[in-house]
């Protein structure tokens, strides 16, 4: 009786997968521009997801917005905002604080100049008033953060400065105080940093994007097993085309995977590439159909039921009318019959 219990409960979430895999899922619908998405799964409830996410006005300046999941991203609760205030607040970075609760970085020019602002929360439902932090920079500019919990518990950031290279910077208070060495992570200007941590030997992979001055943008790779240290040769990701927003994993297949734009058919559609090493990467995999319309800012993380993919799908043609949506990729089968069961024949 337990093993047929089982075995419906797995089949029913990889009908799901399958499902979403087919037609990506509205996470967040409705006029205006929606997009750029922090998702995680929090440790002590993995079939919930919180969600925050930009949302801009029409000029482009955002508040910061929520949405959660009780069913693995099935169904999502109505927004709710978050951080809103006149000043242009956006590209939020979640992290599931050490004791519990959430920890949520974003940009914001309520200073007067851009900084990158901290925000905490209990309960995953209201945050405190933002507050910007200490990076050792004189003066405003740092912009698009990304921040990831490294294995021995400190928070690692990401950012780059307006016009310039990509920065990081290690945290060992849960993102009260910050190194201030402003440690480059890239050998000239550079947008977009994001980084990937490899669970078994914590080998970090930073992925950026820069402009050669053709309005072509290029996707670059690096690793490191120090996270303020980076010596190594960068690698070409995506060097012909226009590829933008880039975003890296380590998938449970066992390799590198980077999740991007690029412009196929006239408009942005997502794509992925896999490499083992982080130096040799496959040709770009087309993830999305939706000819002449927009799909940007991809975000991807592991979960039970394989790789869940979200991104800013526009519903119009042209920039505007984003929703984000969700798809799962490589459906975990294994996984789901990981205890020695075989699916029930037919």
């Amino acid at each position: 009786m337990q093993q047929g219990i089982f075995r419906s409960g797995a089949l029913a979430l990889l009908s799901i997968a399958v499902a979403a895999q087919a037609q990506p899922l509205t996470v967040v619908g409705g006029p205006g521009n929606d997009y750029q998405a922090s998702v995680q799964a929090p440790a002590d409830a993995p079939e919930a997801r919180v969600a925050v996410f930009e949302r801009l006005d029409g000029s482009f300046s955002g508040d910061l917005w929520l949405t959660r999941s009780t069913d693995a991203g099935a169904s999502w609760s109505a927004p709710l905002a978050v951080v809103t205030s006149a000043a242009n607040e956006r590209h939020p970075s979640l992290v599931e604080g050490v004791e519990g609760g959430w920890l949520l970085f974003h940009l914001s020019n309520a200073s007067g100049a851009f900084r990158i602002h901290r925000a905490t929360s209990v309960d995953g439902l209201s945050f405190s008033s933002s507050a910007p932090i200490a990076l050792g920079w004189p003066t405003g500019g740092e912009i698009n953060p990304q921040v990831r919990r490294l294995q021995d518990g400190r928070l690692l950031l990401v950012y780059h400065r307006l016009g310039g290279a990509a920065h990081a910077s290690v945290s060992s208070d849960e993102g009260l105080s910050w190194d201030s060495t402003r440690v480059q992570i890239s050998p000239a200007s550079a947008a977009l940093p994001r980084i990937a941590q490899r669970p078994q030997d914590g080998r970090l992979l930073l992925v950026y994007q820069t402009n050669p001055g053709n309005g072509q943008l290029q996707l670059w790779a690096r690793s490191s097993l120090d996270p303020l240290a980076w010596t190594d040769t960068p690698q070409s990701l995506a060097g012909s085309g226009n590829n933008h927003d880039a975003w890296p994993l380590w998938s449970a297949a066992g390799e590198w995977q980077v999740f991007f734009a690029r412009v196929e058919g006239g408009s942005f559609q997502i794509h992925r590439s896999r490499s083992p090493d982080g130096i040799a990467w496959s040709q770009p995999e087309a993830l999305s159909a939706r000819p002449g319309l927009g799909n940007v800012q991809p975000m991807a993380l592991t979960t039970a039921l394989g790789t869940e993919l979200y991104w800013g799908a526009a519903q119009v043609s042209g920039d505007s009318n984003y929703d984000i949506v969700r798809s799962m990729l490589d459906a975990a089968i294994e996984d789901i019959f990981s205890d020695g069961f075989e699916p029930v024949p037919p």
